[in-house]
């Protein structure tokens, strides 16, 4: 069985991963050494919603990333930065704030650091790190790592310093979304589908957390219960699912009582 979840939640982190993103991230597979990791974390950090200068005018922090990934995918990755012998340099923009990402290389390794005036957040990518296409599990935990430790916690500062508040759960990326839900009960998942229409869609939509859940109360259950061969909504089934148990607790308790 956790062998079976554990193939749940590896499905679920395969599939966060936007098309848009998945194939922009392909462009930089297609470099090699340090560039290629450079890359990497470029396309990591205008995912977080960092807008590069050069698209500064036709997009901002707020608008669809989605968007902004087709109109770099059809631009050359390099021609979003520079490269000064073995370092690297691109400048980009938050919230009407500029920010600096710099890739340092220091042996096999490559120094990123997201920069802006009041704060700086670094990673080290390893070249042993190097994602294959075959591997998208060590690309999501890439992301994760990077945005966690790096763009995230600079973009959290600067929305603290242009708007006075951190920026919501919607602000954060998919993935992270997708993850965070692996970690929630089936209550705290509806209450999360009340906060508001995006959060709704993304819960009521993902069927593997709800199946994730189904399964989890089947083996609660006496015996060897089996499931359907073919459910298309596995919230449904939760939902029902949880409905007959409880109905069934009160049968129980009704007849002790007698």
């Amino acid at each position: 069985m956790c062998l079976y979840l554990l193939f749940l939640l590896c499905s679920l982190e395969k599939n966060s991963l936007s098309s848009e993103f998945s194939s922009l991230l392909s462009n930089t597979l297609t470099s090699r050494g340090h560039e290629r990791l450079f890359n990497i974390a470029f396309v990591f950090t205008v995912e977080t919603g960092f807008i590069p200068i050069s698209l500064e005018e036709q997009f901002n922090s707020t608008d669809s990333n989605i968007k902004l990934a087709k109109t770099i995918k059809s631009q050359p990755l390099n021609s979003f930065w520079y490269k000064n012998n073995e370092n690297f340099h691109a400048e980009l923009v938050m919230s009407n704030q500029l920010c600096h990402l710099i890739g340092v290389s220091i042996n096999g390794s490559l120094i990123i650091t997201l920069i802006h005036s009041n704060i700086s957040k670094c990673i080290n990518f390893e070249d042993d790190e190097i994602i294959s296409s075959e591997n998208i599990k060590n690309l999501f935990d890439l992301s994760l790592k990077y945005k966690n430790l790096v763009s995230v916690p600079v973009k959290c500062a600067i929305m603290e310093i242009t708007i006075g508040q951190y920026p919501s759960l919607c602000g954060v990326p998919e993935e992270l979304i997708s993850y965070i839900l692996t970690k929630l009960k089936p209550p705290d998942l509806y209450s999360l589908m009340l906060s508001c229409k995006k959060m709704y869609h993304i819960v009521i939509n993902n069927q593997l957390i709800w199946k994730k859940c189904v399964i989890e109360e089947v083996d609660k259950l006496p015996g060897t219960p089996r499931l359907p061969n073919h459910i298309s909504d596995w919230r449904l089934c939760y939902y029902e699912l949880n409905r007959t148990i409880k109905c069934n607790r009160k049968v129980v308790e009704r007849v002790r009582d007698y």
